[in-house]
């Protein structure tokens, strides 16, 4: 057993660096967020991953660089990082890891798994023991995967502290500060940097500038949107439209649904500052919105830092509907297309195979985006649905005699619908179409319209005398 799988997995420096892995991601992240907390979980967790390689394919050295190639596709693609995500997802819950080129400066690491394999400590192969260490490294494995969770971040709450703006955060990567962390300016939302002492904790709906009770500021719950008091009375001082609010809302929206953060006005702040004072406002996951000195308003989006005009979203970008909605629209437009065929056709078996049909490219699609991006028994579903669907339906239509316009028909009515349903969307992206309820509604009243005018005209044309049941 000296040089056997369980003597590297059962090693002191393996042990010890499931003791890292663990401490790193569970505690130290959070006591002391930083460059050393980051990367220490890269290194320890490339001298733990060969061993746990090897005992799958048995092989030292193809484990060493197996992991150290998944490792530089994880930190060097896009696509590397979305499979990881995908998969900590499937097995440990939503989880989002981040791809990052200079995490590869803890390769060197993988010198240190190596040496350990070619030196085992013969005292440490002891298989009770390492029936222990192979779930707690597993655990430990898992739980730097599940530490990259990405959370948006949210301006909740506002204050001027001594002439400093404090803006009170949460979100970002979970371990670490969430709820509790802020960022800071001193010179009047010019420049931001990391804030580590106190925030407020309630954000508060108005405030009146020192020394000038009569001249107050107020959020308007649900809106971005800021009034004024003048002359005994509130009108707007800064607001965004309900319907660019809206474009706003879609614009911030997270990965994942539970992690939705408001776009709205929470919480106020004014401050007297030389030249003048401040309004500074916590407008959620849009950042926040600041009345300089001389009475302009702007919008401040999120940067690592801080806060910076430049990085808010424009308010003339095109609307961001959701990335599965071609995909639902292709669905629904090619079922369209089927049921106008189906009742130009009129036979038993030409609607059974499309309907195998349709739903051999409903598992197509969804084999392609599960969370592990690729099922494979959904994909060889369709492999058998879609041809034998095609085939015969192809052989139904010929049997039943089906007019060439009939085809023509049910292929018009799936290419209109698919158009008829996305065109609102776009239209909606662009800002011609306020609000995206609109959309939708327009969306479904279109793609049902055509979808009607298709049906008519397929049993229109269909020739009674061809019938077959």
């Amino acid at each position: 057993m000296k040089n056997s799988a369980l003597a590297w997995i059962g090693h002191p420096l393996t042990v010890i660096s499931v003791a890292v892995l663990l401490l790193n991601d569970h505690l130290f992240k959070s006591l002391w967020p930083g460059l050393v907390t980051g990367k220490l979980s890269d290194v320890a967790g490339l001298i733990v991953a060969p061993p746990l390689v090897n005992l799958l394919i048995g092989h030292p050295c193809a484990s060493v660089l197996l992991t150290g190639a998944a490792f530089t596709l994880v930190k060097t693609t896009t696509i590397g990082a979305a499979l990881a995500s995908q998969a900590w997802t499937l097995f440990w819950g939503p989880s989002r890891v981040l791809a990052d080129p200079a995490d590869l400066i803890a390769l060197p690491a993988l010198y240190v798994a190596w040496w350990i394999w070619k030196h085992p400590d013969v005292r440490a192969v002891r298989l009770a023991r390492a029936v222990v260490v192979i779930p707690v490294t597993v655990l430990a494995v898992a739980a730097t995967g599940q530490v990259e969770i990405y959370k948006p971040y949210s301006a909740y709450a506002v204050d001027v502290i001594d002439d400093v703006i404090v803006v009170a955060t949460r979100g970002g990567l979970s371990p670490g500060p969430s709820v509790g962390a802020g960022f800071a300016s001193a010179d009047a939302g010019n420049s931001w940097s990391r804030w580590d002492g106190p925030v407020p904790a309630v954000p508060k709906m108005s405030a009146c500038v020192p020394g000038r009770s009569e001249n107050c500021y107020r959020i308007v719950p649900t809106r971005l949107k800021v009034e004024e008091s003048r002359n005994g009375r509130w009108v707007t001082a800064w607001e965004i439209s309900p319907g660019d609010q809206d474009r706003l809302a879609r614009a911030h929206a997270p990965e994942y649904p539970e992690h939705t953060e408001a776009v709205a006005s929470l919480g106020i702040a004014v401050g007297k500052l030389s030249g003048g004072y401040v309004v500074v406002v916590a407008n959620g996951a849009d950042g926040i919105a600041l009345r300089d000195a001389s009475g302009s308003w702007r919008r401040l989006g999120w940067t690592e830092k801080g806060f910076d005009s430049s990085n808010a979203v424009s308010l003339t970008a095109p609307g961001r509907y959701p990335d599965s909605l071609p995909a639902v629209a292709l669905l629904a437009a090619l079922a369209a297309g089927l049921v106008t065929l189906g009742c130009g056709v009129r036979r038993s078996d030409f609607a059974k195979a499309a309907l195998a049909l349709w739903v051999g490219v409903w598992a197509f699609h969804s084999g392609v985006n599960t969370p592990i991006l690729f099922n494979p028994f959904a994909v060889l579903f369709a492999a058998v649905l879609v041809p034998a669907g095609v085939t015969v339906m192809i052989m139904s239509a010929v049997r039943g005699g089906t007019r060439p316009r009939v085809w023509a028909i049910g292929t018009v009515t799936a290419a209109v619908v698919y158009y008829a349903i996305m065109t609102p969307f776009y239209v909606w992206s662009t800002g011609e179409l306020e609000y995206y309820t609109s959309a939708v509604g327009l969306s479904v009243t279109l793609g049902l319209a055509t979808f009607s005018t298709g049906v008519l005209a397929a049993i229109k044309l269909r020739d009674p005398r061809r019938d077959v049941s």
